[in-house]
């Protein structure tokens, strides 16, 4: 069998071939002037899947940076913000000391107690600021309203309890700025654990100088009181006014310990009928009633011996509640550090990511210049042999053979 290939059919595979060579020429000259290899699915579907699939991380990973620097932002400004307030609460511990010179006269006093009052109001600013994108530090999850109001001489919240989550790296989420109730509003007074405090009415001069648990085990958290039916006389009743089993009662000796089912009471001074000291599992209370409380209790003028063991446990107890807010405070800020470093550790962490996948895609996608100026100059030489034959292939006839 004899296999003839006529002229016409060279003419059209030369054709064919310098066709492709010039869809290959015009493929990496694109490459080139781009910088990208992939533009069509059908140059590597599978790599194409690949590449959406890594642009569509790298846009989370722009989205996760955006909402890390704006958590990181809030919560700078709230660790300041808590900085500002435990400054203003050690001043006016500054002045609950300053306030005990017995030789201050009451408008000494007073100038103390303006101060406070300003320290009040400097506190209610601290608690209304705002991140400076119009929202509020201290709010809760609720947005467009100022969380602390005065009225009344008490101040009102009226934001909620909710803290945001914020999302700052693929299943990592942290906790936005805290709730105003919780860092101003819900603060333990004494010690934390118990409070113990002089009865408003009492007339005497006895001075509460402690109160102390002595044993958490007997102590059970229920109310104890101090009482005194008569002036060198006193007893130990519980929260209803109810004598203690064994009764606790006796004749009182100033500064004598007086212990009852796991407490210990310690007054100095003289009370009179009818005064008394309570021991109770402590409160919450607000900082600016704590404030509030140690100005007004101040600001009542007199220097009888009375009026001195009133200021004195006024100020006993003022002094417990700052130091116990301040410590809240505190404890706070130092949460608050913690999310600031766990943010530091998603940035980092998002960085080494965004890193890596920037490398894949960039292998995928981006235009490897020395590969493609070789196939460049490849096809542009197998184009130009193309050229020649189809040229020779043209010029040729039979009569060059006779």
């Amino acid at each position: 069998m004899t296999m003839r290939l006529s002229t016409a059919q060279m003419q059209y595979d030369a054709l064919s071939m310098m066709r492709m060579r010039q869809g290959e020429i015009s493929k990496y000259q694109q490459q080139i002037a781009s910088g990208v290899k992939l533009t069509r699915g059908a140059d590597d579907p599978t790599g194409i899947a690949d590449v959406q699939h890594l642009d569509h991380a790298l846009a989370s990973l722009g989205q996760f940076d955006r909402n890390s620097t704006l958590l990181g932002d809030r919560l700078r400004q709230q660790e300041g913000a808590l900085a500002d307030a435990g400054d203003l609460l050690q001043r006016a511990r500054e002045l609950a000391v300053q306030a005990g010179n017995g030789a201050l006269s009451d408008s000494d006093r007073h100038a103390i107690v303006v101060e406070l009052r300003g320290l009040r109001e400097s506190m209610l600013q601290i608690a209304n600021r705002d991140d400076g994108r119009g929202r509020q530090l201290f709010a809760g999850t609720q947005d467009g309203v100022k969380p602390f109001t005065s009225g009344a001489g008490n101040v009102s919240y009226l934001g909620n309890d909710g803290q945001n989550l914020v999302d700052v790296a693929p299943d990592t989420a942290l906790a936005d700025t805290d709730a105003g109730s919780r860092v101003f509003m819900n603060i333990p007074t004494g010690d934390g654990i118990s409070r113990a405090r002089a009865a408003a009415g009492n007339t005497g001069s006895g001075v509460l100088e402690s109160a102390q648990i002595t044993s958490s085990t007997t102590w059970n958290g229920s109310t104890l009181q101090l009482r005194f039916p008569s002036a060198g006389n006193y007893e130990v009743v519980d929260g209803s006014g109810n004598p203690l089993s064994p009764p606790v009662a006796g004749s009182f000796t100033p500064g004598q310990p007086i212990s009852a089912q796991g407490v210990q009471f310690v007054v100095s001074g003289t009370p009179a009928a009818g005064d008394s000291f309570t021991v109770e599992r402590s409160p919450s209370q607000d900082i600016f009633a704590t404030l509030k409380n140690l100005a007004d209790a101040l600001d009542q003028p007199g220097n009888s011996a009375a009026d001195v063991a009133r200021r004195a446990n006024a100020l006993r107890a003022g002094q417990e509640d700052l130091a116990g807010a301040q410590q809240h405070l505190l404890d706070i800020r130092a949460e608050t550090g913690i999310r600031m470093s766990n943010l530091d550790s998603a940035d980092a962490m998002r960085s080494a990511s965004n890193v890596a996948m920037t490398e894949m895609l960039s292998g995928l996608r981006d235009t490897d210049l020395a590969d493609a100026i070789s196939k460049l100059q490849y096809n542009m030489t197998a184009l130009d042999a193309a050229q020649r034959m189809m040229a020779r292939l043209q010029s040729s006839s039979l009569f060059d053979k006779l």
